[in-house]
């Protein structure tokens, strides 16, 4: 009896001294796992280790530990999970495809999900991974094999088949726990994998050879585009110096338009005065006519031609008369008083007497000849 109490003390203080204390990192979540009998509390336990908690161990226990953060499976791709191959599968008017696949996932923190995890499937992310992995390939090609070849071509149509298989493994695995975020669909290959391991490119290079013309096709669609966008700009460069020059020559137009108006109308209203005038000194001229043409018309023509000699101050005198004609002499004062005797002679009637030199000097003064 006292070797085993004391073998139980033994026993006890070896658990005390190998126990020690879990702590989850902080994406972390754990599952206690008890090796021990059924009957003495072994197994699964019912409860959650969560991120960052930590726990007392003992030597019989250990821990199914799961990182929840997003995590990826990429298939023909190089990156930290890289998978070498790519998945394989089949178009539905039958030429083999080998698609470039990149699923996103995480691990649910359900507890209670969780659990069911540890318990049915996995116990520790790489069998996460696997199960992923089979699920990913076979759904793959249960609904990409619904695309025909040209429509792996079709984005939008690629991008509606990832989607089917994203929706096909959530239905698959959502009751584990793991939930799905994206099955993006990369590059695609028309490859065939022969028996002996080599692969059948053929068809892959002749698409490849219609690619590269169709991107040939389109640069120089895009060359001829970038051309005539040139060209496009250059005319309407050239139509805009055009109609800058129109509305140049259009406004030095308008301005001669104006100008020529101007003038016009500023020569018409002298043409106007001129005419008036014109008329007014033909008029002037009629009436001068009229009134020489009548009695005393001689007399008024002697007054104006002594108006004018007087204005001209000359040395000469008109001298004589004679039938539409007269004489114009240069003769010195007394030669001057002698001639204008003789004129008044001429002109008087035969009976009047002849007037004296002073009597014409005075009679020459009161017409305002100076002499």
């Amino acid at each position: 009896m006292k070797h085993s109490n004391l073998y139980r003390a033994l026993l006890l203080a070896i658990a005390i001294i190998a126990s020690g204390c879990a702590k989850m990192g902080p994406t972390e979540m754990g599952v206690r796992f008890r090796k021990l009998p059924p009957a003495f509390g072994g197994g699964v336990s019912s409860s959650i280790i969560h991120h960052g908690q930590s726990v007392p161990y003992w030597p019989w226990d250990s821990f199914y530990r799961f990182d929840t953060r997003v995590k990826e499976i990429e298939w023909g791709q190089r990156g930290p999970n890289q998978h070498s191959d790519y998945v394989q599968t089949r178009a539905l008017d039958g030429n083999e495809v080998a698609l470039a696949v990149k699923v996103q996932y995480s691990i649910s923190t359900d507890p209670e999900k969780l659990l069911k995890l540890v318990d049915e499937v996995a116990t520790s992310e790489q069998e996460v991974e696997e199960i992923i992995t089979a699920v990913a390939r076979a759904d793959i090609r249960t609904y990409m094999n619904e695309l025909r070849t040209a429509e792996f071509f079709d984005n939008k149509r690629k991008f509606e088949g990832g989607e089917r298989v994203k929706q096909a493994m959530q239905e698959r695995l959502e009751k584990w726990g793991i939930v799905i975020h994206s099955v993006n669909l990369g590059e695609h290959r028309f490859e065939r994998l022969l028996r002996d391991g080599t692969i059948d490119s053929s068809y892959q290079e002749k698409i490849n050879e219609v690619q590269t013309k169709d991107e040939e096709t389109k640069r120089e669609r895009l060359r001829k585009a970038t051309v005539e966008a040139d060209k496009a700009r250059e005319f309407n460069d050239m139509q805009a110096e055009v109609n800058r020059m129109l509305a140049e020559v259009e406004g030095y137009k308008n301005q001669a338009k104006v100008r020529g108006d101007a003038y016009l109308e500023t020569k018409t209203n002298e043409a106007k005065a001129v005419l008036a005038a014109g008329r007014a000194e033909v008029d002037g001229l009629i009436e001068q006519i009229n009134a020489l043409s009548g009695p005393g018309g001689e007399a008024i023509l002697k007054l104006e031609l002594a108006k004018h000699l007087i204005q001209a101050n000359p040395k000469f005198f008109i001298m004589g008369s004679g039938e539409g004609s007269m004489e114009v002499k240069k003769v010195d004062a007394n030669e001057l008083l002698r001639q204008i005797g003789l004129i008044e002679a001429m002109k008087g009637e035969d009976k009047k007497p002849a007037v004296s030199n002073e009597k014409v000097i005075r009679e020459g003064k009161n017409d305002g000849v100076e002499r």
